[in-house]
C-alpha cells in the first residue's frame, strides 16, 4: 500500500502499484516512513504514531523531545525509530518509548539508516548542504565530505546498494546514489525523473521503482508518480483521490508499506 501524508483529511491509502483510493487515516505531517513488518510511522505536532500496515487505530505513540517531528526512519536491523527535527535526532531504542538524543552537527533535515544500522542525516552546514552519520554502535555524529554538490537536502534512503539522497531543489529535482567510505560520500549515479516539471516531495524507494508526490503547477502536489529507479522513467501517474479530489491538499510524503508475509 501507499500511504500519502497530506491529504484525504490526514493520509491517502492507496493500493500499490495502481493506486487506487482504499482508505484514509485523520493523521497528518510531513512526511512517513514504514518498517519491514509493514508498520506505518505518521508524525502529528508531538508525537509520531505507528500503524499497523491495512489498520486505522494506532497500535503504538512516540513522544519527541523536539517538536514538531521532520523526518524519520526505522532501522530494519534493530528496529530503532529515528526522529529527527533542527539539530538533533532521537533514537527510540526498539520497544521503547525513551530516546537518546545525538546532535547532528547540521541543521538536520531527514535521516535514513543503511542496510547495516548506520544513521544518516541531511540538512543545512551554514549556507552550505551537509550530510552526517551516526555509526551503528556510536555514539557521536561525524559530519561526511560530500565529492559535488547534491542539492537541497530532502529523503535520505538505503535503495538497496547504496545511500539514496533526494534533492528537492526546485526545478532540477534528483535521487543521487552515494558510496561511503570513511568520511567521504562519493556521488557513484544520479537519477533524473522524467515529468517532474518543477519539484518533488518526499520520495520513497521500493524493489526497483520509487514513489514520489510532485509539482506539477504552483505550490500544490496533487499528483503521485511511480517510476522505475534507477532509471528514472515514468511508470504512473496517480491523480484520483475519490471525493477528495475536490478538496484543495498537498502531499507531504509517501511511503510504501508491505505486510508481513504469511
Amino acid at each position: 500500500m501507499i500511504y500519502a501524508v497530506g491529504g484525504c483529511g490526514g493520509t491517502c491509502v492507496l493500493s500499490y502499484p495502481k493506486g487506487k483510493l482504499v482508505g484514509e487515516l485523520a493523521y497528518d505531517g510531513y512526511a512517513d516512513c514504514s518498517d519491514g513488518n509493514g508498520d506505518v510511522f505518521i508524525p502529528t505536532q508531538a508525537e509520531v504514531v505507528e500503524f499497523a500496515h491495512g489498520g486505522t487505530t494506532p497500535i503504538a505513540t512516540y513522544t519527541v523531545p523536539y517538536t514538531p517531528p521532520v523526518g524519520w526512519s526505522v532501522d530494519l536491523q534493530s528496529g530503532n525509530l529515528a526522529v529527527v527535527n533542527a539539530g538533533f535526532v532521537a533514537v527510540f531504542p526498539a520497544g521503547s518509548k525513551n530516546p537518546i538524543s545525538y546532535n547532528t552537527l547540521l541543521n538536520a533535515q531527514y535521516c535514513g539508516y543503511d542496510n547495516v544500522g548506520n544513521l544518516f542525516v541531511d540538512g543545512f552546514d551554514g549556507s552550505k548542504w551537509g550530510l552526517s552519520e551516526l555509526p551503528e554502535g556510536g555514539s557521536t555524529f561525524e559530519k561526511l565530505t560530500l565529492d559535488q554538490s547534491v542539492g537541497q537536502p530532502g529523503q535520505v534512503q538505503w535503495d538497496g546498494q547504496y545511500l539514496s539522497y533526494e534533492s528537492q531543489e526546485s526545478g532540477r529535482p534528483t535521487i543521487s546514489r552515494l558510496s561511503i567510505s570513511g568520511s567521504t560520500a562519493t556521488v557513484v549515479g544520479q537519477t533524473r525523473l522524467k515529468r517532474v516539471p518543477r519539484a518533488l516531495r518526499l520520495s520513497w524507494i521500493y524493489q526497483g521503482s520509487v514513489v514520489a508526490p510532485y509539482v506539477v503547477n504552483g505550490p500544490a502536489s496533487k499528483d503521485i508518480g511511480i517510476w522505475k529507479y534507477p532509471k528514472g522513467t515514468s511508470t504512473k501517474r496517480i491523480m484520483q483521490f475519490g471525493d477528495f479530489n475536490k478538496k484543495p491538499f498537498i502531499f507531504n510524503g509517501v511511503t510504501v508499506s508491505v505486510g508481513p508475509s504469511r
